[in-house]
């Protein structure tokens, strides 16, 4: 599986952004860094996922508490595209799935599926770049659980 983004512009790796200033376009560079992890285990990058989905939880209840909604849509977004590759949806051929729901509730309207995931992505991008040395550290974290559990399947996501 291919994955387009996986949160790889904030949460994940600083690598793949220095890759973004050769030839490749941004999303492929931003997607990189867990594209190889495919090569590894399906179970790591679903870990990955879903500790980042946990991480959306958090910062929108602090957006609710502060007021700053900004953050919690920049973290929804991203995991929103991250949602469709995993689970390969196109919004144009499933309109209907909960996340093309999700997708176009957040975004207004009713784009076309590259529609919605450019400007999703445009929307992850205010993730705060603070917060990208915590987040590589979370990531970081649980690459090496994943490596001390399966060894064999680490190769692919460091």
């Amino acid at each position: 599986m291919a994955i387009f983004f996986l949160c790889a512009l904030f949460l994940i790796l600083q690598k793949p952004l220095v890759a973004a200033s050769s030839n490749m376009n941004m999303e492929k560079a931003m997607a990189a860094s867990l594209v190889n992890a495919d090569i590894g285990s399906h179970r790591a990058v679903e870990l990955l996922y879903n500790v980042f989905v946990e991480v959306t939880k958090y910062e929108c209840q602090r957006s609710q508490d502060n007021g700053n909604q900004d953050v919690c849509s920049a973290w929804t977004a991203v995991n929103l595209i991250e949602a469709l590759e995993l689970q390969k949806i196109n919004c144009d051929d499933e309109p209907k799935s909960e996340v093309c729901k999700e997708a176009r509730k957040l975004l207004g309207g009713e784009p076309k599926h590259d529609e919605v995931v450019e400007q999703l992505f445009a929307l992850g991008k205010n993730v705060p770049s603070q917060d990208f040395p915590a987040l590589n550290a979370i990531r970081d974290s649980v690459i090496g659980y994943v490596c001390q559990k399966e060894p064999t399947e680490c190769e692919g996501l460091r």
